[in-house]
């Protein structure tokens, strides 16, 4: 049987780095591909890298985006990899929208260590922990892919990258109109389509996922 492949994003490096030591004292139970603080990086790498990840564990604060938001994102792209929530709080707080964000299940991080041994194989095949509660990850992907366009790092035009990028260092739309010798009306253009190529509806969330891709 070949050795599942996990995964972890926690924005707490103390905490991520002892979830990945620990880990790699597992090697019977499963292979760490890699471990990070960036949402980004994390989706990036569940989509694209190699080898590809069969078991994602993501903490529920990760800063510029919430667990279940990231889980969201991944699983509109992809039924891999299984994800596995975390949290140091009460789980009840997140498993209604975890759930909703596709992913198989959540834990305590007290219980993480313990329990985690016990739903590899679950997880591995992208079953749910709760299956009156989680769906099942290819079931959750089919139900999400529909709502949003995979997005590639080419997927926005220079000039698109350009004006989001003004907007994120805060210049007003004369400001970015200014220092890019066009029109208003341009800048509105260039934002409108670069909402539509990241899927999301306005400005802000534009720029917000933009970052997330590392784009700006």
């Amino acid at each position: 049987m070949t050795t599942p492949i996990l995964a972890v994003i926690d924005n707490d490096a103390w905490a991520l780095r002892t979830i990945m030591q620990w880990l790699k004292t597992q090697p019977q139970m499963c292979t760490v591909a890699w471990g990070t603080t960036s949402c980004a990086q994390a989706v990036h790498d569940c989509l694209y890298a190699q080898p590809s990840v069969d078991v994602l564990l993501v903490d529920m604060a990760l800063g510029s985006m919430s667990g279940p938001g990231l889980c969201k994102l991944i699983r509109r792209q992809s039924a891999r990899p299984a994800m596995l929530g975390m949290t140091a709080l009460d789980p009840e707080n997140y498993r209604e929208d975890l759930a909703m964000a596709g992913a198989q299940g959540i834990m305590n991080k007290k219980v993480v260590m313990h329990g985690l041994p016990l739903w590899i194989p679950t997880l591995v095949q992208g079953g749910s922990m709760e299956p009156g509660v989680f769906p099942d990850a290819a079931s959750a992907h089919q139900a999400l892919c529909g709502r949003l366009s995979i997005v590639s790092g080419d997927a926005l035009s220079a000039r698109e990258r350009e004006v989001l990028s003004l907007y994120a260092k805060g210049k007003s739309t004369k400001e970015v109109a200014g220092i890019m010798n066009i029109t208003r009306n341009t800048v509105y253009a260039f934002v409108k389509r670069a909402a539509a190529k990241l899927g999301v509806h306005n400005r802000g969330e534009a720029i917000e996922k933009a970052r997330w891709y590392g784009m700006l």
